[in-house]
C-alpha cells in the first residue's frame, strides 16, 4: 500500500465561504456579533432583550447557512456512492451502489469569469482555470466530476481514487 493513498471514504464539498449564500451567512454572522458587543459600547438605545435576540437570531441563522453545503460521498469499503445536502454536519441524501470505475482523469477548463456589475463593487474580469477530476466507467460521459481550483489538489486526489478504485488515472501534461 502507498503511503498517503488509502483511505476508507472520499468527501467533496461544494462550499465556497465567501461567495454565494454563504457571503450572506458570514455577514449574519458578523452583524451578530456586532449587535451583541453593541450594549457594551454604546449607550442603551433598545431593551436588551431586542438587542440580545436579534444579535442571538442573527449569529444563529448565520451559521446555519455557513454550515449547509452539498457534497459527493464515496464509500470505498462498502463500493457506494451519495450526493448530499449537509445541514449543521448532518449529510443528508440517499446512496447507491458505486458502478465499476475504469479511469480517473483531470482536465483543465479554463474560462473568463465577469462578476456582474451592482453600483458597489468593482466588475472584475478575468481568465479562471479549473481543474474537473472526473471519474469514467464504460459510458461515454462520466458517472461522478468535481471541480477544484488548485491543480495541486486535483490531482493529489485523483490519484487516491485511482488508488481506492482501482482505476487507471489519466493527467495530461498541460493539467
Amino acid at each position: 500500500m502507498e503511503s498517503g493513498l488509502t483511505m476508507k471514504r472520499f468527501n467533496f464539498k461544494r462550499r465556497k465561504l465567501f461567495a454565494g449564500p454563504h457571503l450572506l451567512g458570514s455577514l449574519l454572522i458578523v452583524a451578530g456579533l456586532v449587535a451583541l458587543a453593541g450594549p457594551l459600547v454604546m449607550e442603551e438605545q433598545a431593551s436588551l432583550e431586542k438587542v440580545y435576540g436579534v444579535g442571538v437570531g442573527a449569529l444563529l441563522l448565520g451559521l446555519i447557512i455557513v454550515t449547509t453545503y452539498k457534497g459527493t460521498l464515496i464509500d470505498f469499503t462498502k463500493k457506494k456512492w451519495k450526493s448530499y445536502v449537509a445541514i449543521c454536519g448532518v449529510k443528508i441524501g440517499e446512496w447507491a451502489i458505486l458502478p465499476a470505475i475504469w479511469s480517473v482523469k483531470v482536465s483543465p477548463s479554463s474560462f473568463r469569469q465577469t462578476n456582474t456589475p451592482n453600483g458597489i463593487s468593482p466588475t472584475l474580469t478575468g481568465s479562471v482555470t479549473e481543474f474537473v477530476l472526473a471519474l469514467w466507467g464504460k459510458e461515454s460521459t462520466p458517472l461522478l466530476s468535481f471541480v477544484y481550483t488548485n491543480r495541486t489538489r486535483a490531482v493529489k486526489q485523483a490519484k487516491r481514487l485511482a488508488y481506492n478504485l482501482g482505476a487507471e488515472l489519466e493527467i495530461p501534461e498541460r493539467a
